[in-house]
C-alpha cells in the first residue's frame, strides 16, 4: 500500500468527521474536510482524492448531487456514509459509481475494512491503467524498446524522418520490426491524425494489384458494380506503407513511380488522374540495388524510394535489446493473460542471449507468448523454455580438462613404442607412417630411443 492516501470527508457534523478520522488515522492517510456540497465541489476542483467518504444529507443539498457529477472520474472511489439509508438509496448510489454504502451509526471495523478494500482495488486499477497506457502506445518513436547503440541510430533516423515528408526505405531481415518503425514515423509526424495504410506487396496477385492499389471506377470491368478507391486513395493526407516492395510486380512499378513523381494516380480504366498527398514508406528484406541489374526491380524506382534508408540490424547483432524486449513482452502478456510473472532466472537470461534468433524480434515475441501460455509461477526458469532453446546452449568445458593434440600424439607414439619394445620398424607400421616420419616425431617430442 502506498504512503499517505488522501481522503476527503464530506459531512456536516464535526463530531462525525472527527470520529471517522480517529477510526482511520494510522499514519496512512491525509484528510480534507467539507461540510457542504459547495465546499466539497471547490475542493474537488483543486485536486484529486484517493477516496471520498460522503454523507447524503448536507445543508445545501444532497451528497447524491456530488456523486452524479464525479461518478466517471471517481467510480469506485466514493463510500456513502449516511444515516438516511434505505435499500433503494444504496442501489441508486452504487449505480452512480459508489464503491459501497455504510449506514450510521458507524461500525469501526466495517468502516476500516471497506476503506482498505476500496483503496486496494483502486490502486490495482491505477496500476492496470498505467501499464495499459505504457503498452498500448508503441506507435511512437519515444516508445520503442531498445538498449543497443545500433538500434539507437535507427530510432534517431526515424525521428528525423518524422519531421519531413521524404520517402523512406526500411531494410532488414524478416521479423526485425520494419512495420513498427514505419508506424512510429507516421504517428510521430504531423500526419498522425490521418490514415496509416499497410500493403503487403508479396500478397497481391498481379491481376488484382492495379485495382487494389489504385482503385477502379464503376463499370471498369465485368462485376464492377460500384467504384473502389484503392489503397493509395484511402491513404490520402496520411502514410502508405508498402511492405516487401521488392515483390511488387514489374508491370506495377512504373505506376508507383508516377505516384512518387507527381502525386497522381489513375484508377483502373480511368482517364482522369486523382491528385493525392501521400507519404510513402517502403520496406524490404532483399537487396533491391543488386536486383536492379537483372531488371527485377527498376533502378529508377529504387533510387526514388530510397531518399532515406533505415537499416534495422538483426536481433543477434543487437544483444543488449534482447532482455528489455523479453521484459516488455512479459509485461504485455501479464496484462492480456492476467499473469503475474516478475522475474527471469539468470540461467534463462544467458540462454536467451546466446540463442541466434533467426526469426528476430517476431520469434522472440512468439517465444515469450509460448512461455506465458503455460507458466503458472512468478519466475521464468529453464524448465519453462521451449526445447529448441536448450539445443543452442554452448557447452562450457573446464580449462585443462582435455589434452592438446600434440600431447595426445606424443602419448600414443610412446604407448606403441612400449608395446613393440621400441622396435621402430613395427612401430612405424602400426602407426601407418614411414620410419623417417617416426624419427622426426620422436625428435620433435624428445622421445629417447631405447636399444
Amino acid at each position: 500500500m502506498k504512503e499517505k492516501y488522501s481522503i476527503l470527508i464530506v459531512d456536516d457534523e464535526v463530531a462525525m468527521r472527527e470520529l471517522m478520522k480517529k477510526i482511520l488515522d494510522q499514519g496512512e492517510y491525509t484528510f480534507s474536510e467539507a461540510r457542504t456540497v459547495a465546499a466539497a465541489s471547490r475542493l474537488l476542483e483543486k485536486r484529486k482524492y484517493d477516496l471520498i467518504l460522503l454523507d447524503l444529507v448536507l445543508p445545501d443539498g444532497s451528497g447524491m448531487d456530488i456523486l452524479e457529477k464525479i461518478s466517471v472520474e471517481y467510480r469506485n472511489r466514493v463510500i456513502i456514509v449516511s444515516g438516511a439509508g434505505t435499500v433503494d438509496i444504496a442501489v441508486e448510489a452504487m449505480r452512480n459509481g459508489a464503491f459501497d454504502f455504510i449506514k450510521k451509526p458507524l461500525d469501526n471495523k466495517a468502516l476500516s475494512a471497506t476503506v482498505n478494500k476500496a483503496l486496494q482495488l483502486n490502486q490495482q486499477l491505477d496500476d492496470f491503467r498505467t501499464l495499459k497506457d505504457k503498452l498500448s502506445d508503441r506507435s511512437r518513436i519515444d516508445k520503442i524498446v531498445y538498449k543497443s547503440r545500433s538500434m539507437g541510430e535507427v530510432v534517431r533516423k526515424a525521428g528525423e524522418c518524422a519531421q519531413s515528408n521524404k520517402t523512406v526505405l526500411i531494410t532488414g531481415e524478416t521479423g526485425t520490426g520494419k512495420e513498427l518503425i514505419a508506424r512510429a514515423i507516421h504517428f510521430s509526424s504531423e500526419r498522425n491524425q490521418n490514415p496509416f495504410i499497410t500493403v503487403n506487396c508479396s500478397a497481391i496477385p498481379l491481376n488484382l494489384a492495379e485495382s487494389e492499389l489504385f482503385g477502379f471506377d464503376k463499370g471498369a470491368f465485368t462485376g464492377a458494380d460500384k467504384a473502389y478507391p484503392g489503397k493509395f486513395f484511402l491513404a490520402d493526407k496520411g502514410t502508405i506503407f508498402l511492405d516487401e516492395i521488392g515483390d511488387l510486380h514489374h508491370e506495377i512499378q512504373p505506376k508507383l513511380l508516377r505516384v512518387l513523381e507527381n502525386g497522381e494516380i489513375f484508377s483502373l480504366k480511368s482517364t482522369r488522374p486523382k491528385t493525392l498527398d501521400i507519404r510513402v514508406i517502403a520496406a524490404t528484406n532483399r537487396d533491391l540495388e543488386e536486383n536492379g541489374d537483372d531488371c527485377q526491380f527498376r533502378k529508377d524506382l529504387y533510387f526514388r524510394i530510397q531518399q532515406v534508408v533505415i537499416e534495422i540490424p538483426p536481433l543477434r547483432k543487437r544483444k543488449p535489446d534482447i532482455i528489455p524486449l523479453v521484459e516488455y513482452f512479459i509485461a504485455m502478456n501479464n496484462l492480456t493473460r492476467s499473469k503475474h510473472v516478475e522475474e527471469i532466472d539468470e540461467e534463462v537470461r544467458e540462454i536467451l542471449l546466446k540463442y541466434p534468433w533467426p526469426g528476430n524480434v517476431r520469434e522472440l515475441k512468439h517465444a515469450v507468448e509460448e512461455i506465458m501460455s503455460v507458466i503458472l509461477v512468478s519466475k521464468i526458469k529453464i524448465e519453462h523454455l521451449p526445447s529448441r532453446f536448450l539445443k543452442h546452449q554452448e557447452t562450457v568445458l573446464p580449462e585443462g580438462s582435455f589434452m592438446k593434440l600434440q600431447d595426445l600424439e606424443k602419448e600414443h607414439i610412446v604407448k606403441v613404442l612400449c608395446a613393440t619394445r621400441y622396435n621402430l620398424q613395427k612401430t612405424a607400421k602400426i602407426l601407418d607412417i614411414g620410419r623417417p616420419v617416426l624419427y622426426r616425431k620422436m625428435k620433435k617430442y624428445k622421445i629417447k630411443r631405447i636399444k
